[in-house]
């Protein structure tokens, strides 16, 4: 216990630790700002297209006034009566605009929701007959159900949404829809979803694989404890030459050290967007839900998608971020013991990152076999069972993935611990 408290103190008197722990901080705190910037000037463009809509059918309005005047002093009955139901469905939706443009400004997001659930209610009755789409490419009958029922959990929980760029139906986008060009483009204009809130956002940031990057930063920043001190101009690990300890006790007391940082490093480097959002939006709720795909049904004729008969569920934000937690004590025990043994080997750290990351990056791509650990440090779509649904692997899952972190993370630092020993040049 004395070495672990001395090698925790080693680390914390260390400057460059604090300036890599302050530029991370001050790096979230910066993409926080920057997205809730872009959160901003997404609500003032979406109010702007209500506006737009609201001038363009009070505009109808007076167009079909003038027509009806016409007709009347032509004598045009039949003309003068169209124009009189033009008038009144174009003041209807004039109205349907100015109400919702009050709702969203109002954030009042069960009138919203209600909106989104009416337009697509029609596509849920009639799957075969209704469609709707992007330049005549279609958006998937899943999508259109996963959203409807998102969109209906929400107003059941009274929780925000995500922010898109659109003001009409918040789409949740889905494996399930392959679109192409200019319509792909525009797809992803509609359904890039940026969080408000605390939670949103780190949702948001999970899916852009924020966890990893954390860890392998903390890696770097607290994977050096015995690589540092075994270099030709530092020696710091003799100090232990002239006291009762052992090597297993050394090796645990630095291995140990570093590890409990890093944990310690991830944890803070996941509470600093929520922290900003106290400032901003608020944390928001851990009732808003989360999709998770269920897979196609085995067939003997080959696996294929189908976008009809595939179900899905939901989970809470609540349960997601428990299994978040679990996943960064295991994922971050994983990359550091691939760390700490590279260390062993490797005496500069930028190279030993940069092989860490290099690995992890081929890890995550060559293969989807359920035991291939690297293909869970995508978590969000472990989670989700989208690489399980696209790969029709049901064995990629999320407690295979965390068996895998702890018998590879074990045998790995046993294997280090065993390199530490008999390594002449170190002890």
């Amino acid at each position: 216990m004395r070495a672990f408290l001395f090698e925790c103190k080693k680390l914390l008197k260390k400057k460059t630790t604090f300036v890599s722990i302050s530029l991370s901080i001050l790096s979230v705190i910066g993409l926080y700002l920057f997205n809730y910037s872009v959160v901003e000037k997404i609500n003032k463009g979406n109010i702007a297209f209500y506006e737009i809509n609201l001038e363009r059918f009070n505009n109808f309005v007076n167009d079909s006034k003038e027509e009806k005047e016409n007709a009347i002093e032509a004598g045009n009955t039949a003309k003068a009566e169209e124009m009189d139901l033009m008038i009144k469905r174009y003041q209807e939706s004039s109205t349907n605009y100015e109400n919702l443009k009050k709702s969203y400004e109002k954030e009042s997001w069960k009138t919203l929701y209600e909106e989104d659930m009416k337009n697509l209610q029609i596509f849920i009755n009639d799957p075969n007959g209704s469609s709707i789409g992007i330049e005549e490419q279609l958006i998937s009958n899943f999508t259109i159900r996963a959203t409807y029922e998102e969109i209906k959990i929400l107003k059941e929980n009274n929780s925000k949404p995500f922010i898109q760029n659109t003001i009409h139906d918040n789409f949740l986008p889905t494996i399930y829809d392959n679109f192409t060009g200019s319509s792909l483009e525009q797809w992803e204009l509609i359904t890039k979803r940026y969080g408000r809130e605390g939670f949103s956002f780190l949702v948001q940031l999970i899916q852009m694989l924020y966890i990893p990057a954390v860890v392998l930063i903390g890696c770097f920043i607290f994977g050096n404890t015995i690589s540092s001190e075994s270099t030709k101009k530092r020696r710091g690990i003799n100090f232990y030459k002239v006291l009762p300890y052992s090597n297993l006790k050394i090796f645990v007391a630095k291995y140990l050290s570093g590890y409990v940082f890093l944990l310690l490093f991830s944890l803070l480097m996941l509470a600093i967007p929520l922290v900003c959002s106290l400032f901003t939006n608020g944390l928001g709720s851990l009732k808003n839900p989360i999709l998770v795909y269920e897979g196609s049904k085995p067939n003997i004729f080959g696996n294929t998608l189908n976008p009809i008969d595939d179900q899905f569920h939901f989970i809470d934000y609540q349960e997601y971020f428990w299994k978040i937690l679990l996943f960064v004590f295991l994922f971050s025990f994983f990359m550091y013991s691939i760390y700490f043994l590279l260390s062993l080997f490797i005496k500069n750290p930028n190279i030993t990152l940069i092989l860490l990351g290099a690995i992890t990056f081929i890890g995550l791509n060559i293969s989807s076999s359920e035991f291939n650990p690297f293909i869970y440090t995508d978590i969000h779509k472990i989670i989700t069972r989208e690489i399980a649904t696209l790969t029709f692997n049901p064995g990629v899952s999320y407690s295979t993935g965390l068996k895998l972190y702890l018998i590879i993370g074990l045998i790995l630092s046993f294997i280090g611990y065993f390199k530490f020993y008999f390594n002449k040049e170190i002890t």
